[in-house]
């Protein structure tokens, strides 16, 4: 999926809408929901389920894996694990200069679904930063040939096999892959933003959960004298509602101020089951809470 991250204001809002017909699923998470975030995030959850948008989100074609290479057995070496951390990568094998044939991809299920593909100079661009790239630094990862191939990887519809550059790297038995096509676009939230605003609610920009996770990272921001970030979780049949609130900071001394920068925060968070293929959702904006990915 896509991450985008940008560090933009904090985004706040006054909790007060009311909750829609249809109730989610309850649970009991360690993070409740506040009195406060709660009728919010009822009205968001309420929308989802059963919605277009979370048929959209089940049947499109949605990566819930970051794009992460672990070689079996690890890195030889700091080194190499730094250089792949970094993009640093040389090129040494001619990229193929023909379309891949049209492959779709393809779920246990027998569905298929086809859609355009990346050419192995694109996804190697992705990958480490543009084809005349020089390395930052040395040594780095020495890409020796290059095939068009698929890998697995799990989608919001299940595990799926997946139309893939495999990129041979030297002194690495298994090869790096990139999937050749790109997600679709998230699906348009079927609740409005929150409008109003007051400065409790803290801005959330990803997150770490896995389909088999129960427990994983927010990544939120906040004000640099706020005291930090908590994180309500609302769990759903087909929706995790998440809604960041900011937590109040020690009093300034007397003459102090606060700068305008913006504070990151991982914020742990806990399911009382699994992610799934439920969509983690933004009570704020309403919108899927796109997932951190790796390189």
């Amino acid at each position: 999926m896509r991450l985008g991250v940008t560090l933009c204001g904090l985004a706040a809002a006054v909790l007060t809408a009311g909750c829609g017909a249809r109730q989610p699923e309850q649970g009991a998470p360690r993070d409740a929901p506040s009195v406060e975030s709660r009728p919010r995030m009822q009205q968001v959850a309420a929308a989802w389920e059963g919605s277009a948008a979370l048929r959209q989100w089940r049947e499109g074609f949605h990566p819930l894996d970051p794009q992460d290479w672990q070689p079996p057995g690890g890195f030889r070496s700091g080194e190499d694990k730094a250089a792949y951390a970094a993009g640093n990568f040389v090129l040494r094998a001619g990229l193929p200069d023909t379309p891949p044939p049209a492959t779709p991809v393809h779920w246990p299920d027998g569905s298929t679904l086809l859609l355009p593909l990346r050419t192995a100079a694109q996804t190697y661009g992705e990958l480490g930063g543009g084809l005349d790239r020089v390395p930052d630094r040395e040594p780095a990862l020495q890409i020796t040939g290059v095939r068009f191939g698929e890998t697995a990887v799990r989608t919001s519809r299940g595990p799926a096999r997946v139309p893939a550059w495999l990129f041979a790297v030297e002194g690495y038995d298994t090869p790096l892959a990139r999937i050749a096509v790109g997600p679709q676009e998230l699906p348009k939230p079927p609740v409005e933003p929150l409008e109003d605003i007051d400065g409790g609610t803290a801005s959330l920009f990803g997150h770490s959960g896995a389909p088999d996770a129960t427990a994983f990272s927010v990544t939120a921001g906040h004000g640099s004298c706020d005291g930090g970030v908590a994180v309500d979780v609302l769990e759903g049949a087909g929706t995790v509602v998440l809604a960041g609130r900011i937590l109040p900071g020690a009093e300034l001394p007397p003459g102090a101020a606060c700068d305008a920068a913006m504070r990151m925060q991982s914020v742990p968070v806990t399911l009382t089951r699994p992610v799934g293929d439920r969509v983690v959702v933004d009570a704020a904006t309403g919108a899927p809470l796109e997932r951190s990915q790796g390189r």
